[in-house]
């Protein structure tokens, strides 16, 4: 009896789990509609420049992305440039305020978050293919309205919650836990002030918090869409 009672509770938690996966991928589909996915496969670069907020001081901010996968990240800060490229293969910075002030190459899990960057269609779209699993893991409540939790374990592992408002299908927060110094650390990358640009709805403001302190605000106020980008702007060789 204990054996048959086991093998009734892994077939409930398969339907369950098949289930909830159903689900997620039902809300997925709202959401790229809602984001215009199939707008943005059509679109070859992206050119952003604005603000970015951080300790008390506003600077410059400068973000070019071309596919497949290359994107160029520039900000500067009291007169010093601080710059964060992937050019496909290859992850390198160029940050003054760190000693460095030619580029330097980049590995580990900052690479990976510069070359997850530079992917314009996101973890979500195509994460079978990507070697990921997706869930439907509830819902949370974000400044008063009410979002889908969507739990997204990559091949690697590694864990991230992307939360979906229920009336808008919009993506308005990623969650991750990385270890920072030794600890682990809950980061947040709040998306808002969607734009549409013809067909597809991009956040002119991101904010990205840690341990519940916002780090950092950027506020897009220029953004270019299939303007021409040459290669050579992400190559480690380029120097800036």
């Amino acid at each position: 009896m204990k054996k048959v009672s086991f093998l009734s509770m892994l077939l409930v938690f398969g339907l369950l789990s098949t289930t909830m996966g159903q689900e997620a991928d039902k809300i997925l589909e709202k959401h790229f509609k809602a984001m215009g996915q199939e707008t943005l496969l059509k679109v070859k670069t992206v050119q952003a420049t604005g603000t970015a907020s951080m300790m008390g001081m506003t600077t410059g901010f400068e973000m070019k992305a071309k596919r497949p996968n290359k994107v160029h990240v520039k900000i500067d800060i009291q007169g010093m440039t601080i710059v964060q490229a992937f050019d496909g293969e290859t992850a390198w910075m160029i940050n003054p305020m760190m000693g460095s002030s030619t580029p330097q190459a980049v590995t580990g899990p900052e690479a990976q978050t510069l070359k997850d960057q530079a992917n314009l269609d996101g973890q979500l779209w195509n994460y079978k293919e990507k070697g990921s699993t997706l869930e439907l893991e509830g819902s949370e409540s974000l400044g008063g309205k009410d979002a889908h939790v969507l739990k997204l374990t990559r091949s690697n592992g590694n864990v991230e919650r992307y939360f979906i408002d229920k009336e808008s299908n919009l993506l308005v927060m990623v969650r991750v836990t990385a270890p920072v110094n030794g600890s682990p650390t809950t980061m947040e990358t709040h998306l808002s002030d969607y734009k549409d640009f013809d067909g597809y709805k991009m956040p002119m403001i991101t904010q990205q918090k840690m341990g519940g302190q916002t780090v950092t605000t950027i506020t897009m106020t220029d953004v270019k869409i299939n303007d021409p980008v040459e290669d050579s702007v992400f190559s480690m060789s380029s120097g800036s």
